[in-house]
């Protein structure tokens, strides 16, 4: 059944107007709006950029949402003569649970056929976490600490990274450009070459969040903007490279969304790393293709190229009888 999945200013989509929402046709309604655009300074001889982080704020976004039109068509203009009644219209999605206020801002092209038809409208939210108070998320999927956000694991917004999300992170960033002379009479140019810095990048993430309800999916999910947008920087903590990327939150969108049954949102959240850039030989580790860390034969070890996280200029073991104490000129290195 079709009715009571969405209200507009109270009055059922479907028995009034006689129109639905589309599959996938929710997923930019949901997605969390853009950041507004930081200003930065960028300085030529430093990687990155030097981001001003005391106040992000979310910007509007403009969203399209693909209706299917019954055939009694004369409905389908009721609807487009309501919403330009006055600008900003409340929209209850009881079937995703969640209400929007949305202003038309386009209308495309309507495509007919005997039984059903087509239109996409374009809607203005101009109302980004309006009325938000804060809840601490609670996830009811497995645990899991090799990607954090300020400490706290992604799974605990029940969040899965999935494939593809360390390739983003380890990509190189593209090198800025030095003081370049080109004269018309030379041949060639003149390039300032005395180093190579890096501009900053950005990162995709490839989400996917599971949760049990959609009461709980929305509680983490916006937990999880409201915690991105906080004032300065973010730390993204990647446990495969044992490091931490400063970054801001800059966009989301949504592929998949299924509010029923199996509950999940598949989306990519894209953060911008704008210092510590460089990843060089000393924060990898020995992995497949695939990113599968290498171990050794007996399976007991991983072949690291990492520095590990406890290093001493010497330590000692002790026993009832004997007390031996190793020393070295540099500091000594062992296996978690």
């Amino acid at each position: 059944m079709m009715t009571g999945r969405l209200y507009i200013d109270g009055k059922d989509a479907y028995t009034v107007y006689g129109v639905y929402v589309e599959d996938g046709g929710w997923n930019e309604l949901v997605a969390f709006p853009p950041l507004k655009p930081v200003e930065a300074n960028d300085w030529q001889e430093e990687d990155g950029t030097e981001p001003d982080l005391s106040d992000p704020v979310l910007d509007t976004r403009t969203v399209s949402i693909k209706f299917a039109v019954t055939y009694a068509y004369s409905r389908y203009f009721a609807l487009i003569q309501a919403l330009s009644d006055g600008a900003y219209h409340t929209f209850d999605c009881s079937h995703i649970q969640r209400t929007f206020r949305l202003r038309l801002v386009g209308v495309g092209s309507f495509a007919a056929a005997d039984i059903l038809g087509e239109i996409t409208l374009k809607f203005a939210d101009d109302f980004p976490l309006d009325g938000y108070r804060y809840r601490d998320p609670e996830s009811t999927i497995i645990s899991n600490d090799r990607f954090q956000l300020d400490t706290v694991p992604f799974s605990d917004y029940g969040v899965h990274i999935l494939q593809g999300s360390l390739s983003e992170i380890v990509k190189t960033p593209e090198v800025k450009q030095n003081l370049l002379r080109d004269i018309q009479s030379q041949q060639g140019a003149i390039y300032d070459a005395q180093r190579v810095t890096y501009k900053a990048k950005d990162v995709k993430l490839s989400c996917l969040m599971r949760a049990e309800t959609l009461e709980e999916l929305w509680r983490n999910y916006d937990a999880l903007l409201y915690n991105l947008i906080r004032p300065e920087e973010r730390l993204l903590w990647v446990d495969d490279l044992e490091r931490d990327f400063p970054c801001y939150y800059k966009q989301c969108s949504v592929s998949e969304f299924y509010p029923e049954d199996r509950i999940w949102l598949r989306f990519d959240l894209t953060l911008t790393f704008f210092r510590d850039l460089r990843i060089t030989d000393d924060d990898m580790v020995l992995a497949s293709e695939d990113n599968i860390i290498i171990f050794t034969e007996d399976g007991n070890f991983a072949i690291e190229l990492l520095p590990d996280r406890y290093k001493y200029p010497s330590f000692r073991f002790v026993n009832s009888n004997t007390t031996l104490r190793l020393t070295g000129n540099r500091d000594i290195r062992f296996n978690n």
